[in-house]
């Protein structure tokens, strides 16, 4: 009897060995194909790039080294709409499945750079009008769907607000690889498509000074319709955790690479011509992100995030190249319909 029971202990453990080895191996598997989307994304995203440019050949087209101070700044507007982190927590008792929608609004902070950092304009030599929306706001959706993963969608409303229009639409999908019954890893890739447009490089305030002044060093003669386009493709890992004594906070983190592409299209009547200079750049960052997700009730939840991705810089000709990185919070409020 006694080795039975020897026995059967290590049964059951060589059993749960076994599982746990069949859940690495499709977690394996699972990571191959989330990296085969992944370059599916970028590489369709390299050839919208690519016939944007094309299409522009009769206007001045400049590609921007990856740390010079007007690609940071792409850099920086694109990096505080990301799809990434804010994980709305699991319903209590239940388990979304196929066909589940979850809406939320989100509410990201725009941190606003100070004149040194907002001097992106000629290499660096121009106070740029960047500073204009103080809150990135968009509403969002998930809905579930067969083995397990969930289709993300978010962008904000496509109307004027804060002197910018935006058109963007950042989507993603995401999955549990392994799950327990207080922790669970999980892999989301993600991309955004779109733009925003507004008077960066001749804003109305400009054309109160007297062209080639130090209030308008660019010569404008009438407000600017420049359009920045913000567009990236990544993916993420995330890790969340329920804590036992709380069981309706989830404190969570996730880290992520993303490769950014994005386009400033100059659009300004100036003195002497209609500047249309067209400037990319092409560059990988990584970010990540902290937070807790709050079960307000059932099916509504609070979920509170704090961001960062280091952002490489050379402000000067010649001078040393810093991290100015992009530290913002956001908060997601969200309700799962079904």
């Amino acid at each position: 009897m006694k080795n039975r029971g020897v026995l059967a202990t290590y049964g059951g453990a060589f059993h749960e060995r076994s599982n746990l080895s069949i859940e690495v191996i499709e977690m394996i598997r699972f990571s191959r194909e989330a990296s085969r989307l992944l370059v599916y994304l970028v590489g369709g995203a390299c050839v919208l790039t690519g016939n944007a440019i094309a299409q522009s050949s009769a206007n001045a087209v400049q590609h921007l080294s990856f740390d010079s101070p007007e690609a940071w700044a792409l850099k920086y507007f694109t990096s505080s709409t990301l799809l990434s982190g804010l994980q709305p927590p699991e319903i209590i008792d239940e388990e979304r499945g196929t066909g589940s929608v979850t809406v939320g609004i989100e509410l990201g902070w725009l941190p606003a750079l100070n004149p040194e950092r907002a001097r992106v304009g000629f290499s660096g030599k121009k106070e740029e009008d960047v500073n204009k929306a103080p809150v990135l706001i968009r509403p969002s959706v998930r809905v579930g769907l067969p083995w397990r993963f969930d289709l993300v969608a978010a962008g904000p409303p496509p109307v004027r607000a804060f002197v910018v229009t935006p058109s963007l639409l950042a989507f993603g999908l995401e999955r549990p690889i392994l799950e327990r019954r207080r922790w669970r890893l999980g892999w989301r890739g993600y991309g955004q498509a779109g733009s925003v447009k507004s008077a960066f490089t001749c804003p109305q305030q400009a054309l109160a000074f007297p062209a080639r002044s130090p209030g308008n060093p660019s010569g404008c003669i009438g407000t600017s319709a420049d359009v920045a386009s913000l567009r990236y493709a990544g993916t993420e890992v995330q890790f969340a955790y329920r804590i036992s004594q709380l069981p309706r906070l989830t404190p969570h983190v996730a880290a992520g690479v993303n490769l950014i592409d994005a386009i400033f299209q100059v659009n300004a009547p100036l003195e002497t011509r209609f500047d249309r200079t067209r400037l990319w750049t092409r560059v990988k960052t990584f970010s990540g992100s902290a937070g807790v997700s709050y079960s307000l009730t059932k099916r509504a939840a609070l979920t509170v995030d704090t961001f960062y991705t280091p952002l490489w810089v050379r402000r000067a000709s010649g001078g040393p190249r810093m991290n100015d990185g992009l530290f913002n919070v956001r908060a997601l409020l969200s309700y799962t319909l079904r």
